[in-house]
């Protein structure tokens, strides 16, 4: 009897310093993260295994995205097609909300640092964002790197760009009130995509989301990569990695449509929304593209959320909130009359 006692004592004892020992990592030297992100970061942090471009890496990293999300509501119809451009078949899939036509229109642009994503995995959000905003959004399953570099993803973007303005209405949409959006790496084709259409008289672009994006693979001197460093999940190595796989040329990396912020001209793009993560190595890169676009003249809304890792990890109530705030600005800028 003392001996079960003793060991449950000392069961009890290894559970509560655990859970201090858990509890501390809450504290940063940039602030508090919620516990749960806590925990997510410092895993990350103790896995010092470089980026690894395999299809079982891919493949654990899409199981990861979709296992945090919710299914999201039901909506009036799905439908996979195909289309073909530049030469190979590019993948879509379309979500009908239930609401009356004609409705606005949104090409929705995965994140996953360019090499993941593939296979929808953020249905759940796209599903709420369609039915929220009200808006019939096409999701492309662009190329991925680093079997297919810069410009390859782009390319493939714009040319579903294009097939949706040509499309729209055949799918009982509006193409004069079109947006596109996506995170991270989603966020940075989204910004190239309408740099592009911009300077290329592309479809005309009414809105443009950028969620936690990815606006300069060139500079080194942010102060967000010294603070995140190799840790809160998203490792500046990691990034490098990254930045390399999708755009193998530093001199490529300098062009505006792999890193827009670097852009002589911002005038003329169409109103943004820039959401960026505290916890975030790409935070001030985000913030200052919202900054520029600003003082480009271009309407901007910058919401800062101050806690969160990189893609809310850990965060459910935060990514709740972001997934309201930007299905109600898509919905004000899509539904206005034009």
């Amino acid at each position: 009897m003392r001996f079960v006692k003793a060991a449950t004592a000392l069961v009890v004892a290894i559970v509560v310093l655990a859970g201090i020992v858990s509890y501390s990592w809450t504290f940063t030297p940039i602030g508090r993260l919620e516990y749960t992100a806590a925990v997510i970061a410092k895993l990350s942090e103790w896995n010092d295994r470089p980026v690894e471009f395999t299809a079982e890496a891919r493949q654990r990293a899409n199981e990861m995205v979709r296992s945090r999300l919710p299914e999201g509501p039901t909506l009036a119809r799905v439908e996979d097609r195909t289309i073909g451009a530049n030469g190979v078949e590019i993948p879509l899939r379309i979500y009908w909300p239930d609401a009356e036509g004609p409705l606005p229109v949104y090409l929705d642009i995965h994140g996953g640092g360019w090499w993941t994503g593939d296979g929808f995995a953020m249905e759940g959000a796209i599903k709420r964002l369609a039915a929220e905003a009200e808006v019939i959004v096409v999701s492309v399953d662009y190329r991925l790197a680093p079997d297919h570099p810069y410009p390859a993803p782009l390319d493939d973007c714009y040319a579903a760009l294009e097939w949706l303005y040509a499309n729209a209405r055949e799918l009982g949409g509006d193409p004069e009130r079109l947006g596109i959006g996506g995170g991270s790496a989603g966020g940075n084709l989204s910004a190239a995509l309408a740099l592009r259409a911009r300077d290329q008289g592309g479809p005309p672009i009414r809105f443009q989301y950028l969620l936690i994006p990815a606006t300069d693979l060139v500079g080194e001197d942010w102060p967000s990569y010294r603070e995140a460093g190799e840790r809160y999940v998203l490792k500046v190595s990691g990034l490098w990695q990254m930045y390399a796989a999708y755009a193998p040329d530093p001199e490529v990396r300098r062009s505006p449509y792999v890193s827009p912020l670097l852009a002589d001209d911002l005038s003329g793009l169409p109103p943004a929304l820039v959401v960026t993560a505290h916890f975030d190595p790409l935070r001030d890169q985000g913030i200052a593209y919202a900054k520029r676009l600003e003082e480009a003249g271009v309407p901007t809304q910058l919401h800062a959320e101050d806690g969160g890792l990189h893609g809310f990890f850990g965060s459910p109530k935060r990514m709740d909130r972001v997934l309201q705030v930007s299905a109600k600005a898509i919905r004000e800028a899509l539904h206005r009359p034009r």
